[in-house]
C-alpha cells in the first residue's frame, strides 16, 4: 500500500502542508490569498487550485498519495456508543447519530467510524467509537480541487482523528496518554482533550484570531487583512493595542473553564499541560495571558512531531493527516 507523502490542512487564514521526508517531516505554512476563505469553506474553487498547484511547486512538496485535515466546519466528529451489532448494520445506523448536523438524505452524507479500546466506565454489551460525518459533495469538491493542482487526495480525516494518531505516535504503545489542545485558528477556537484513541472532551469558541486583527485594524487605522500580517509579523506595535490583550484574556478565561470542567468530571485525569497549535500558537501575549490563567505549562508540540522541521505549532494536523498509513 502507498504511503501518504504529504499532509494539509486549511485554516481560514493560512494553509499548512507536512511532508514525509527523510524520515522525518518538514511542515510549511503559507498565507492564503485574501477572500479565498470564509466561515463555509473556500468561496473559489479554480482559484485555490491555482493557488494549491503553485505552492506545490514553490516549496517542492513530494508528488504521491496526499492526505487532507478535514476543516472542522465541514465534518462533524465524536465520540458515540452504540450496541454491539454488525458492521453492515453499525454502517445502516450510525447516521442517525448525526441527526442534528445532516440536513436532507442520509445518501448525501459520507459516515466513517474508528472503534476505541474499551476502558472503565464504558457499557457492557456496547462499542465505543470515534464516528464522523461529512457531506459526499464537499468531499468530492475536496479532491476536484486537489486533483486540478496535480495532487490525489488518498485520505480525508477530521481534525480530531489527525490529532488522535499524533497522540497515538507519542504514546508508543506506553499507556493510553492524555493531551490537551488549543487550536488558536483565525475564526474559532477549539479545546480537544484526546485522552488514548478517543477525544474525551472539546469545546469550540467562536472567536479567534480574527478578533485580534479587527481590534488592531480598528486602533490602526487600516483594513483587517493587513492588520493581520502586522499582527503576525509583530509590526507596528500591533501586540500592543489594549484591545488585543483584552482577546487575550477573554481567550485564557474560556480555556480556564473547559480544564477546570474537565478535571471535575475526571477527577483521576492527569494534564501534563497544554499544547497550543493554529496560527495563534505563537502569539507572546495569547501565550502569556493562557499560562497565567489557566494554571497549565504550555507544552513545545515540537515534541509529538520526532525530527520535524519548521513550525510544529501550525503544523499538527497536517502532521496528523500524514501519519497512519492511507
Amino acid at each position: 500500500m502507498a504511503r501518504i507523502k504529504v499532509g494539509f490542512d486549511i485554516g481560514g487564514s493560512s494553509m499548512k502542508a507536512a511532508a514525509v521526508q527523510g524520515g522525518g517531516l518538514r511542515v510549511e505554512t503559507v498565507r492564503l490569498p485574501e477572500k479565498l476563505m470564509d466561515e463555509n469553506g473556500i468561496t473559489m474553487p479554480n482559484a485555490f487550485s491555482q493557488f494549491l498547484k503553485q505552492t506545490v511547486k514553490e516549496l517542492r512538496l513530494p508528488h504521491g498519495p496526499a492526505a487532507l485535515a478535514l476543516p472542522a466546519s465541514q465534518v462533524i466528529c465524536r465520540l458515540v456508543s452504540m450496541p454491539e451489532m454488525n458492521q453492515e448494520q453499525l454502517m445502516m445506523n450510525l447516521p442517525y447519530e448525526f441527526a442534528d448536523f445532516i440536513q436532507g438524505a442520509p445518501d448525501q452524507y459520507f459516515c466513517d467510524y474508528a472503534l476505541c479500546g474499551k476502558v472503565p466506565g464504558d457499557e457492557e454489551g456496547t462499542m465505543p467509537m470515534m464516528a464522523a460525518v461529512a457531506s459526499k459533495r464537499q468531499l468530492e469538491q475536496y479532491i476536484r480541487m486537489f486533483a486540478r493542482a496535480g495532487v490525489r487526495l488518498k485520505k480525508l480525516v477530521p481534525q480530531e482523528m489527525a490529532l488522535i494518531e499524533l497522540c497515538r505516535a507519542q504514546a508508543g504503545g506506553e499507556g493510553p496518554g492524555e493531551y490537551c489542545f488549543v487550536d488558536l485558528g483565525h475564526q474559532q477556537t477549539r479545546i480537544t482533550v484526546v485522552v488514548g484513541d478517543r477525544v474525551q472532551a472539546t469545546r469550540r469558541l467562536n472567536f479567534g484570531g480574527r478578533d485580534m486583527d479587527l481590534a488592531i485594524a480598528e486602533e490602526l487605522g487600516v483594513d483587517a487583512f493587513l492588520a493581520g500580517t502586522y499582527k503576525m509579523g509583530g509590526q507596528q506595535s500591533a501586540l500592543a493595542v489594549p484591545a488585543v490583550a483584552d482577546v487575550c484574556e477573554r481567550l485564557a478565561v474560556e480555556i480556564l473553564k473547559v480544564v477546570n470542567f474537565y478535571q471535575f468530571t475526571y477527577r483521576s485525569s492527569n494534564l501534563a499541560g497544554v499544547y497550543l497549535v493554529g496560527g495563534g500558537a505563537a502569539l507572546e501575549p495569547l501565550r502569556q495571558a493562557i499560562e497565567n490563567t489557566a494554571g497549565l505549562p504550555l507544552l513545545e508540540p515540537g515534541e509529538l512531531l520526532k525530527a520535524a522541521s519548521g513550525s510544529a505549532a501550525d503544523g499538527l494536523f497536517a502532521a496528523g493527516a500524514a501519519m497512519g498509513g492511507g
